[in-house]
Order: structure tokens, then sequence, then C-alpha cells
């Protein structure tokens, strides 16, 4: 398979959402012409300005890229843009690469990759962390998994979109099972960067003197370190990500352990408190709202910056 290289490929990006408006435009920063769709009109014409050109359909979208990258929000929407009718697959030339970049469940990434195949259309997973901030700053960490020549052509694709790229395995699920893995820390350490400096306050320690301590010390986590800085001293609940898709990530991390014969008891716990969270405040509410909850548990109004 050919590299992808700047200034000679149209990439398409499916899915202009928190993610993709960034990413996009970063794709164009790079000098990659971007051909978008979304089925919000108004989500393409956030980027119009940017250079990047809207398609009306699917089918427009695959006859102009050279390759597809899909930004949605589970398999269940990856599955149907790409097989279902009017989808990708239908239009797409054999040969073609589409990199899937969503957060989609293994083995429903694998099922995909098989079904393309069956078109001569090669599919990778390739997930990534950092949120809208890592994604507005190109620094997103990209954890793309599939065979090596296809991750490799992709790699200038990679590089203008992220700064950490590592390439999980060649089985085309594995860079969705990392992004599992890695969601589960990251939604742990940030309940237990809520409950500790929770209980710090609650015994009366200056919150910016404990984080000072913690990020000097072994309780340091991306949860003390980024979050607590950023947002929560500010009581500002704009991370970034919602509560309704961490959830759904750690809920299918949970599948993927009970698939593997795993039994992980704080996986469960931390699932249960997003679950919780999406009960009080909804599936688009920032994750950060769990603060409130622990909080109330605690007996403690609002911290102060």
């Amino acid at each position: 398979m050919e590299t992808f290289v700047p200034g000679r490929t149209t990439v398409g990006f499916v899915g202009i959402g928190k993610m993709g408006v960034p990413m996009s435009r970063n794709l164009r920063r790079g000098d990659f012409a971007v051909v978008a769709y979304d089925t919000r009109p108004e989500a393409l014409e956030t980027v119009r300005g940017d250079g990047v050109q809207p398609a009306r359909d699917l089918a427009e979208l695959a006859a102009r890229a050279g390759v597809v990258i899909t930004m949605l929000p589970d398999s269940a929407i990856v599955e149907k843009v790409v097989l279902g009718p009017g989808g990708l697959a239908e239009h797409l030339a054999p040969g073609k690469l589409i990199i899937d970049m969503s957060s989609s469940y293994p083995p429903r990434t694998r099922a995909l990759a098989e079904a393309l195949a069956q078109k001569g259309i090669q599919l990778i997973g390739a997930p990534v962390s950092g949120g809208v901030t890592g994604a507005e700053a190109a620094a997103l960490a990209i954890m793309p998994g599939g065979p090596k020549a296809a991750v490799e052509a992709a790699m200038p694709i990679f590089k203008a979109l992220g700064k950490s790229i590592t390439h999980v395995s060649e089985a085309v699920e594995s860079g969705h099972a990392m992004k599992c893995v890695n969601n589960f820390l990251s939604a742990t350490n940030m309940l237990s960067s809520m409950e500790a400096m929770t209980l710090a306050q609650k015994l009366g320690l200056d919150a910016r003197t404990a984080l000072d301590v913690v990020n000097n010390s072994t309780g340091m986590n991306t949860g003390t370190r980024d979050k607590w800085p950023r947002f929560l001293l500010k009581r500002s609940f704009t991370t970034g990500f919602s509560m309704g898709l961490m959830h759904k990530d750690l809920s299918m991390a949970s599948d993927l352990a009970k698939e593997a014969g795993t039994v992980l008891f704080l996986l469960n716990h931390v699932r249960q408190m997003y679950a919780l969270g999406v009960s009080q405040y909804g599936f688009d509410a920032d994750q950060a709202h769990l603060l409130e909850i622990i909080e109330s548990w605690a007996g403690r109004g609002p911290g102060k910056e």
C-alpha cells in the first residue's frame, strides 16, 4: 500500500463532531485535502472556512477520497456508515483503506474488517486519547491496530493529528482493545482524584497545597496532574468528555473482561459510578460532574479555588 502523502492525498472524514472538527482542521493544516460528511449540515459549515470540503453523501465522499477516516460515537454507527444502505462499502473501490478512529468494540471491529475484506477494502482501527484539547493541539495519542503496511501508509495522517503513535499489533481490533484499557485507567484516575481531593479538603487541607504534594509524590495521576489544575479547582465542568461516552467505553471494557474470563471488581465499580452520573446528569453531561456526587456523599458543599 502506497503512503498517503500530504499534498497528494484526499482524506475523507466521516463524523464532524467535537473531535472531528479539530481533527479535520489539522489534516488541512498538514496539507491534506479533506472532504467531510456528517448527518448535520451545520457541522460541515463549521469547518468549510478551514478548507474542509463538504460531501453531499457517503457516495460522493467515497468517490473523492483516497482514504477514509471514521470518527463516530460507537460500533453500531460505524457499521451503519460502512455497511448500511448507501454506505461506504457500496461505493469505495477495492484496495481503499478505512481508518476507524472511533472508540469501537474490538470484536465488532474484527467482524467489520472481515466483511470489508470480502469486498477488497481494508480496515485498521486507530482510536485516540487526549480529548478535545489534544485534538485541537494535534497532540493526540493514537493507537493503531492492523497490518503493518497499512499502518505505515497512514503514518503521515497520524502525524498530522497526534504526537504519540504506537502500533499496538497486527490484529485490527487491538487498538480498540487498548483504548478500552486506557479509558478504564483514565476514568479510575478521575474518580480516585475526586475522592482524594474531597477527603483532603474535609481534613482542612488547602486544595492547591494538596495537589502540589500529590503531584510530586507517588499519588500523582492524570486526574491530579491535569483535570484538577485545569478544570476542577475552578469548578469548570468542561473536561471535554461526556459521562455517557465514558460509560460506554467502560461497559465495553467490562464486556471484554467477561469474555476473557477475568473478574475486575474496580472496573465494574467505576462503570457503575459513571452509570450513576448518566442517570443524574444525562448522557451528554461532562464527566467532571461526578465530583458533585462525591462531594454530596461527603457532606460538603462545592469547593473553592
